[in-house]
């Protein structure tokens, strides 16, 4: 069994029912470097230990179910793999964020768990740190109704305009967002891919729901 997967089980055995046979993983090879298993180690640590004193406190709900099965295992290897490409310690925070939301049961319709833990490994830095930061922009009681304005001067620190829509793209590209027409251009119909300005603006998916709903971006409990 790789070393890396090796030194996460005993975190992960924290959450209650998690039981990942050792048998599982003998043969799985991980390329994540030393410094960033320590880090995912690290974080995954402090998000279980949340994610249980949650749970005790009635705030949120394990599926214990889940957790025995294969799928889980498959999400932490998922999760070991995204490390490997990860840029920045803030991503490796994130992985270990959503791997934690992997044991917990949420309301239907059902999240893709392997599904969402894709796209999060295919999510650059910036690209996440911008859906992120989208998120606090919007509608705290139905962030996903909210729309973005293409032609608004929406911005976050450090990033520029240009870096802002290049990561919307970006995000766009992995299905997380889409571009709307919200309201009439001069009663002409003009393809989103190619305009830009008035009457258009960027929407959240349902994709970026259960990523957002996995990691619990935007609505954490205090």
């Amino acid at each position: 069994m790789s070393q890396q997967l090796e030194r996460l089980l005993p975190i992960l055995s924290t959450i209650p029912g998690v039981n990942i046979p050792v048998t599982i993983l003998q043969g799985i090879y991980i390329a994540a470097s030393q410094r960033k298993i320590e880090q995912l180690e690290g974080a995954l640590q402090y998000e279980i230990g949340l994610l249980n004193q949650k749970v005790m406190a009635g705030k949120l709900v394990l599926d214990r179910e889940y957790v025995k099965s294969d799928s889980f295992t498959a999400n932490v290897i998922q999760a070991v793999r995204a490390a490997e490409v990860a840029e920045t310690e803030d991503k490796l925070r994130f992985i270990a964020r959503a791997l934690a939301g992997c044991s917990l049961s949420f309301p239907r319709p059902q999240l893709d768990k392997f599904q969402t833990m894709r796209i999060i490994e295919g999510m650059s830095d910036r690209e996440l740190r911008v859906f992120v930061e989208y998120f606090k922009i919007l509608d705290p009681i139905d962030p996903y109704r909210d729309l973005i304005p293409v032609d608004s001067q929406v911005s976050i620190p450090n990033i520029t305009r240009q870096e802002f829509i290049g990561a919307l793209m970006g995000l766009k590209q992995l299905g997380l967002f889409t571009m709307q027409r919200v309201s009439d251009r001069d009663g002409d119909w003009f393809s989103p891919e190619v305009s830009s300005g008035k009457g258009f603006a960027w929407q959240l998916t349902g994709l970026a729901r259960q990523v957002a709903t996995l990691s619990r971006v935007g609505f954490e409990e205090p």
